[in-house]
């Protein structure tokens, strides 16, 4: 019987990774598809049989007679096997996975199965199309196929034939030109150490344009990189803010030729290649609230592998999380704040056509910003029922999703997802959702930024998208001197993006009240995570709210903590 080529790609082993529920099979996932074990072994794989040589990782691979060869183990994978053996109490020479051969073959198909709802060809996946993706992979970044071999355990190397090319001359001549281009291990550990330094210096950094201009700067001073700069998303296109290396007609010219592939790479959270004339461009989507905030380009002097552009993903998530809580920080911390109030009747705000075709009110009680530009909402709707609002709900194409958290007969707490609203663009632009309450088809909008905003881009991007909108009130007062300050400083300091959003969504849909008002997994559906990783969030998140409450020493006198927590603010 003829052996199956790569069936799974780069994309359906990203895909079915995605469909992974918990660490155990995500670990068998990468043991298959990144080490090149068959199920039989992965059953006797222990952190004992790990060993390393300079920056590199093996595993002794074991049969019934002991250790049989030596796998590569790639250093995020080791990385995932401690943590997964210290979360399942494993000790160095007790096997990692304790189950049969057989469960793990079935567990794979139980995420191939989960994988093929959104992707149907990923539903008859095997372990051994694992396998065949590692030494897809292995081939394709120019591993020897004898190496392969070995390192997978193949017999000879004929198994491998259904990957491999009948070369022609130009692959062979792409093949010699192209030596020189493959990375060496010191280029690697060049380009590690970099972003290393980056984020070194992000977390000291203060401004929006001391992180840009931080991350330029090194980047084009270090051997093997010409320049760099970074682009912000505004609207349907890109704004350059910073660069170093190059001269502004040059990046001009870049937005011009290369624009399409920078929107590619933001759209897909993908480091993007390209040529800009003079050599190889990386495009690297920056990350910011699981959304892409712009684009970092950096030019290289040799083609940049797959080893690398999964580094500069890294440093592109790095700069986005940077510049997330430089701006968090410094609504915190603005001495002076600025009040908008804003009138809405335009019919296109979810809100304003609620309330008007149901003839009722409503009020934000809490508002978690969430990834994929969009937030969660949760409504408390009097004067209609639950049923007409959850219907309207789900036909608005601005509604992701919607849900009954609690029905009072003649109105209901709701939690709907939010992907088009005046908040929405507010939200964006660093402001912080006070109130919002809707009655008969006009809605009431409340929200503080920092006293150094551009209130003119705030105010004329709500009206833009709602031109129904009016603002009606704007006042600048002093931040009064609250006791929660360094209480919320410290925790924002201390809390990730995922666990922030995790928390807020938890104490916002009562998640935390007796009876709960929703659980975890309609929770973890609605941020669009696992239930296993929304735990894990909720309770790291939680740990660091009661550690920063009981251990650490207060600033101020605690006479007002009770009331800033007991505060439905989109930061809590």
């Amino acid at each position: 019987m003829a052996e199956r080529t790569d069936v799974l790609g780069a994309r359906g082993y990203e895909q079915l990774r995605r469909a992974a529920e918990t660490h155990r099979e995500d670990l068998v996932l990468r043991f298959g598809a990144e080490v090149g074990l068959r199920p039989a072994e992965m059953t006797r794989v222990r952190l004992a049989d790990v060993t390393s040589t300079e920056s590199h990782f093996f595993l002794r691979v074991r049969d019934d007679d002991g250790v049989d060869r030596e796998a590569y183990l790639p250093a995020a994978v080791e990385h995932d096997m401690r943590k997964f053996a210290s979360a399942a109490d494993r000790a160095a020479d007790e096997p990692l996975l304790s189950v049969s051969a057989r469960r793990l073959q079935m567990l794979v198909g139980e995420v191939a199965d989960r994988a093929a709802e959104t992707a149907p060809r990923l539903g008859d996946v095997s372990s051994r199309d694992l396998r065949w993706r590692f030494a897809a992979t292995m081939l394709s970044e120019g591993v020897p196929p004898q190496v392969v071999c070995a390192l997978g355990g193949w017999d000879r190397l004929a198994r491998l034939e259904p990957l491999l090319d009948d070369p022609n001359r130009e692959a062979v001549i792409r093949a010699i030109e192209g030596a020189e281009d493959v990375p060496t291990p010191a280029r690697l550990r060049r380009t590690i150490k970099v972003a290393a330094d980056v984020g070194e210096s992000l977390a000291v950094a203060a401004t929006v344009e001391e992180i840009e201009q931080t991350v330029c700067d090194r980047l084009a001073d270090t051997e093997g990189f010409r320049f760099a700069w970074v682009a912000e998303r505004t609207g349907d296109g890109l704004t350059p803010r910073t660069a170093a290396g190059i001269r502004d007609s040059r990046i001009d010219d870049h937005l011009q030729g290369r624009g399409d592939a920078a929107a590619t790479a933001m759209d897909s959270h993908e480091v993007r290649v390209v040529e800009d004339g003079e050599g190889p461009m990386a495009l690297v989507p920056i990350i910011r609230d699981d959304d892409a905030a712009g684009v970092l380009a950096i030019g290289t002097t040799v083609h940049v592998v797959d080893a690398e552009q999964d580094l500069l993903a890294a440093l592109g998530a790095q700069v986005g999380a940077a510049l997330a809580a430089v701006e968090r920080k410094r609504l915190l911390l603005a001495d002076t704040v600025t009040e908008l109030a804003f009138e809405c009747t335009d019919g296109g705000a979810f809100t304003v056509s609620l309330t008007r075709a149901l003839d009722c009110s409503l009020e934000l009680s809490g508002v978690v910003p969430v990834g994929g530009r969009s937030l969660l909402y949760y409504l408390v709707v009097d004067g209609a029922p639950a049923g007409p609002a959850l219907s309207y709900a789900a036909e608005d194409p601005d509604i992701a999703d919607a849900r009954l958290i609690e029905d009072y007969g003649d109105g209901a707490l709701l939690e709907v997802v939010v992907t088009a609203a005046p908040t929405l663009d507010l939200v964006e632009n660093g402001a912080r959702v006070r109130t919002l309450t809707a009655e008969n088809g006009t809605a009431t909008i409340e929200v503080e930024l920092p006293g150094d905003s551009n209130l003119r881009e705030v105010v004329d991007a709500v009206v833009e998208a709602y031109p129904e909108t009016s603002l009606t009130a704007k006042r600048e007062t002093e931040r009064p001197a609250e006791t929660d300050t360094g209480f919320r400083e410290r925790l924002s300091d201390r809390l990730s993006e995922r666990q922030s959003t995790v928390l807020a969504a938890a104490y916002h849909s009562g998640y935390f009240e007796w009876p709960r008002g929703t659980t975890a997994e309609e929770l973890a559906e609605s941020l669009d995570v696992s239930a296993p990783t929304f735990h894990n969030h909720l309770r790291k998140a939680q740990q660091k709210l009661l550690t920063a409450f009981f251990a650490d020493t207060p600033t101020e006198p605690p006479t007002a903590l009770g009331e800033q927590v007991s505060t439905k603010y989109s930061d809590s």
